[in-house]
């Protein structure tokens, strides 16, 4: 693999370094079969060591997503949609309610990869593999394996909208919203400007840039891609819910405060 595939390997990584912290606050028993030693060599080129708190970013965004889907699927819904699914194991180790089908969409090499990683593993709801590149007719391909447009669904964009062109940003979230039926939710993680802006994160575009996937995409108003589509929305940054789970490393500041460095958090809801 390589690109934005390359990279899922180098979050499933992360996911299991925290996993192996006593005072970890997500759980991925599949984490490290998952990232394989190609993951973990990516994390240390992209992760060097140093003495400096790294912030628990993808930590921090995997359990508020979990959290989000558990009560969202607790409270009537049954379709997981998982866009760009990479090395995701929810529909492994989340307690989901009977019923569930978790759809996961992406690449065919990825799927192929995670098939082998995962040959043995029992999924805990009913779990579709859509097996085609975003750039395609992934709707219908979609639709094709039994998605259903009419009824609610949540849909998940973890760690990808920053590799997109701004356009493709919205191409993405037009089509979703297309197929969501009102009462659906999504969740998604973008950076901030000051995020790609900020001097200290130029040897890290740099390194994902040589992976074949550069930094597109940011916005300080993600509520902005989905209030004119018809949705509600919640934005947190990350420190705050990082705060909160007591794992944040720094000061937390108020949301657009000059200077610092804010990456967000996405929960929306389709109005009716």
């Amino acid at each position: 693999m390589d690109g934005v595939g390359l990279t899922s390997l180098w979050v499933a990584a992360m996911r299991a370094v925290e996993t192996d912290r006593e005072d970890a606050i997500i759980r991925d028993p599949f984490a490290r079969v998952l990232a394989g030693e190609e993951g973990f060599a990516v994390m240390v080129k992209g992760d060097p060591p140093t003495s400096v708190p790294r912030p628990p970013v993808v930590a921090v965004r995997t359990r508020f997503f979990d959290d989000a889907i558990v009560a969202s699927l607790g409270g009537g819904i049954r379709n997981l949609v998982l866009v760009a699914a990479g090395m995701d194991s929810r529909a492994f180790r989340l307690e989901l309610p009977p019923g569930t089908r978790v759809f996961e969409i992406d690449q065919p090499a990825v799927l192929a990869y995670k098939a082998a990683k995962l040959a043995s593993a029992v999924p805990l709801a009913e779990r579709i593999t859509v097996s085609v590149d975003l750039r395609g007719d992934w709707p219908a391909a979609l639709e094709g394996a039994g998605f259903s447009p009419g009824e609610r669904a949540v849909w998940l964009v973890e760690g990808l909208l920053t590799y997109l062109r701004p356009e493709d940003v919205k191409t993405l979230v037009t089509r979703i919203t297309e197929l969501s039926a009102p009462g659906s939710e999504i969740l998604f993680d973008v950076p901030g400007r000051s995020v790609l802006d900020s001097p200290y994160m130029k040897e890290r575009r740099e390194f994902v840039a040589s992976l074949g996937a550069p930094w597109q995409f940011a916005t300080d108003t993600p509520e902005e891609l989905l209030a004119p589509l018809g949705w509600s929305a919640v934005v947190e940054d990350h420190g705050t819910i990082g705060h909160q789970y007591g794992r944040w490393p720094f000061p937390v500041f108020p949301r657009g405060t000059p200077g610092v460095p804010q990456s967000f958090l996405v929960h929306g809801v389709k109005r009716g």
